[in-house]
């Protein structure tokens, strides 16, 4: 049993790092751009009183802006914001020069995201002092070897998932350590969901179980939280005890996805045009592709239609075109209703899909059958077969692009969503990719 004392994994007594950059996207615009250094800043899907916000500056944060505001709503409530459209390559490009640096430091650097990193410093330097020198004189180097206006937190702690907790700790540019001797007095400060892996839904467990502090769940018996949520409450237990349950990997070695998902701040004329199903599909053809990447089997899949998400869980865990495209068009339709009862276009102003619940691939799994793709798909007889065309046309896009070969539902489809940043979520914490 987990929770047998003489199972639970030692206190950790390696040296972690995590940095992350700070307000990140619109930090890169104000570097590159003189004119929007100090100014609030908006980043946006694209420039469009209806495109939504993906990245605030520190500047306009502070005036209440926030991610996932259209651009009209951000305009509203920071009326002196400047608006720039995302740049992808100059993103990836700064993160290769900000990540060199790291790697002078240690050969352990995990590639956590596009905007931050795991560091493994056992054994590289004395103690946690030492490293949050180090760690100093690392944040000096990245502002004037890459840009000045590129601020980044830096947490330093035993483990990993406290690592990233002393990162969030303190924006922006916050430096802090969490050892054994503070552990409690930090954890005391912070909220359920300051830390990663607890979201509104697990909040709801955790409180209807009487549990409404960090505190409380870290003294909370370990084999009651096992009862609760089995292992993801065992080793969410460990975690805020300090205990080792992930190491950090080299660069390439990142840990498994818990989700991957791609979102779009739609555009008037996908409404107008009636692309709405075929910019869907795009999106959650282009998460199955990743997916399938990993060698990875989803159990569920999330649509959001605006504010709102909808879940399906799967029969079986699924990995083709077919049935996740399928899953997210019937999670659409119990949404969004294309017209009403005044004869007026529900208007759409942004979608997500993400796939998560993942497994492995077994030969002894079938795919779902979702009832809407037993009608639609009545020759695709077997899961096998269906996953086989999937892996087929993965082949034909990697060979000769991605518009080489199309579900019949992308069709009206080109140009919008276009390849850009993605996401998966790892422990909680979302990715770009």
């Amino acid at each position: 049993m987990f929770h047998s004392c003489s199972m639970l994994p030692p206190p950790s007594n390696k040296l972690i790092a995590h940095l992350d950059m700070n307000s990140y996207f619109a930090s890169v615009e104000q570097q590159a751009n003189p004119f929007l250094r100090g100014k609030p800043i908006g980043v946006c899907a694209y420039l469009h009183k209806s495109g939504c916000v993906i990245a605030a500056s520190i500047e306009a944060k502070r005036l209440g802006m926030k991610v996932g505001m259209t651009v009209t709503e951000a305009k509203c409530k920071v009326p002196s914001a400047e608006f720039v459209e995302n740049d992808s390559p100059k993103y990836r490009a700064v993160t290769s020069r900000v990540f060199s640096i790291l790697h002078e430091l240690t050969d352990r650097v995990e590639h956590y995201s596009i905007d931050e990193a795991f560091l493994d410093l056992t054994g590289w330097y004395r103690d946690a002092a030492e490293a949050a020198w180090a760690l100093a004189r690392v944040r000096q180097r990245i502002k004037a070897e890459v840009g000045e206006w590129l601020r980044c937190s830096i947490g330093i702690a035993p483990t990993r998932f406290l690592a990233k907790t002393a990162s969030d700790f303190e924006k922006p540019e916050g430096l802090t350590v969490i050892d054994r001797d503070n552990l409690d007095e930090i954890l005391s400060q912070l909220d359920l969901e300051d830390v990663c892996g607890i979201g509104p839904r697990i909040r709801r467990r955790l409180e209807r179980a009487g549990i409404m502090t960090l505190m409380e769940l870290k003294r909370y018996p370990v084999a009651n939280l096992m009862r609760l949520f089995g292992k993801y409450g065992f080793f969410l237990w460990c975690k805020l005890n300090g205990m080792e349950v992930e190491r950090v990997g080299a660069h390439g070695d990142a840990p498994a996805p818990k989700s991957i998902g791609h979102s779009y701040c739609v555009p008037d004329r996908v409404n107008r045009d009636g692309k709405v199903v075929a910019v869907l599909t795009r999106l959650t053809e282009r998460a199955g592709r990743r997916m399938r990447r990993e060698g990875l089997l989803a159990g569920t899949v999330s649509v959001g239609v605006g504010l709102d998400s909808r879940f399906l869980h799967l029969s079986e865990p699924a990995s083709d075109s077919f049935t996740l495209v399928g899953a997210a068009c019937d999670l659409l339709q119990d949404m969004w209703h294309p017209s009403t009862s005044s004869g007026q276009a529900e208007r759409v102003s942004f979608l997500s899909v993400t796939l998560s619940d993942f497994s492995g691939p077994s030969s002894q799994m079938r795919i779902a059958f979702h009832p809407s793709l037993i009608r639609a798909n009545k020759r695709m007889e077997t899961g096998d077969r269906r996953r086989a065309v999937s892996d087929a046309v993965d082949r034909v896009r990697d060979r000769y692009g991605d518009e080489a070969i199309m579900l019949g539902a992308m069709l009206g489809s080109d140009g919008e969503a276009p390849d850009r940043i993605g996401f998966r979520k790892t422990d909680g914490v979302t990715i770009g990719i």
